[in-house]
């Protein structure tokens, strides 16, 4: 299996999950990182669940909406043909969200 082939698959739910920890909520900084680990742990765990026959790595960032600015980049070596990762993208009015998730195939 490639990781092509499920992409869009995996973008849905990883937005889907981030919307069920932060729809309505409002940034607060003693709880950000509680919303980082249980997204972070409810993506891995429905994968699981899945058994796509890749490894995977998810990271997420969440931050207060404000005047400052964020840029992050990552990369890894791995086979092109059957690797790949998605970065899911959140905002509402207080806070942004960004999660990552590569698979590699074993």
């Amino acid at each position: 299996l490639q990781f092509a082939v499920i992409k869009d698959e995996l973008t849905a739910m990883v937005d889907d999950i981030i919307r069920q920890f932060l729809n309505d909520k409002i940034y607060e900084k003693d709880q950000a990182q509680n919303w980082c680990n249980g997204i972070s742990d409810e993506i891995i765990k429905a994968l699981h669940q899945q058994q796509r026959g890749f490894k995977f790595v998810c990271t997420c960032t969440i931050f207060q909406k404000g005047y400052a600015s964020m840029n992050f980049s990552s990369t890894c070596l791995w086979n092109p043909n059957q690797d790949g990762s998605v970065t899911v993208k959140y905002e509402n009015d207080k806070m942004h969200a960004f999660v990552c998730l590569f698979g590699l195939a074993p």
